[in-house]
């Protein structure tokens, strides 16, 4: 038969054991704890894992950002079409303001470059534009008369040929641009002084 006092001493000191294994367990999670809410270290923030990490979200937040900012750029990019269609309104307008002035439309020998300088007619007052560019596909703009003497311009459109059905033409309404605009308008040589010295110079060479 065992003896009590070895049955005592056995069973207190088991419990002793565990005891300390719960104290001991206890401190790990504290110390776990307190890493989880701490202030990293240096060696944490400077580790391969940390740097690669910060790398590949800089590199995505760049990536987005471009792609946001190339998709404002073509949102604010005015279309082709909307391109043309102001610059038939303005070659019309230019139109108006010549026929205003010197009695007719120029003829389609004269073409557009009428606008720009005097092609010799009586009471020309321009330049009506400041300078011919193509439409945005790259083609000139075509101008025509009908036999009643009224301009015709137009643009040839994506396809750039001419009398298809893509073409475009302005509001009809920009051929008359009224009389308001005579109120304040100048001879060429007071309203833009320098760009008439630039022709003369053309002229000279």
């Amino acid at each position: 038969m065992a003896d009590p006092r070895t049955t005592a001493r056995a069973a207190a000191a088991d419990r002793a054991a565990r005891r300390r294994r719960r104290l001991a367990i206890r401190r790990e999670a504290q110390d776990r704890m307190a890493d989880i809410h701490g202030t990293p270290s240096g060696n944490a923030l400077h580790s391969p894992r940390v740097i690669g990490g910060a790398v590949f979200l800089l590199i995505v937040l760049g990536v987005l950002l471009v792609r946001r900012v190339s998709h404002v750029v073509e949102d604010e990019r005015p279309y082709p079409h909307y391109t043309a269609i102001r610059s038939l309104n303005n070659l019309a307008t230019a139109l108006g303001r010549y026929r205003f002035h010197v009695g007719s439309y120029p003829s389609e020998a004269q073409g557009l470059s009428a606008l720009m300088k005097n092609p010799g007619e009586e009471g020309w007052n321009g330049p009506y534009v400041i300078q011919l560019k193509s439409d945005p596909w790259g083609t000139p703009y075509v101008y025509a008369v009908d036999a009643d003497g009224n301009a015709d311009v137009s643009t040839a459109g994506p396809d750039c040929v001419p009398g298809t059905p893509d073409d475009l033409r302005p509001d009809p309404d920009s051929y008359d641009p009224g009389t308001e605009w005579t109120n304040g308008w100048l001879k060429v040589e007071d309203r833009l002084p320098r760009l008439e010295r630039f022709f003369d110079d053309q002229d000279d060479q």
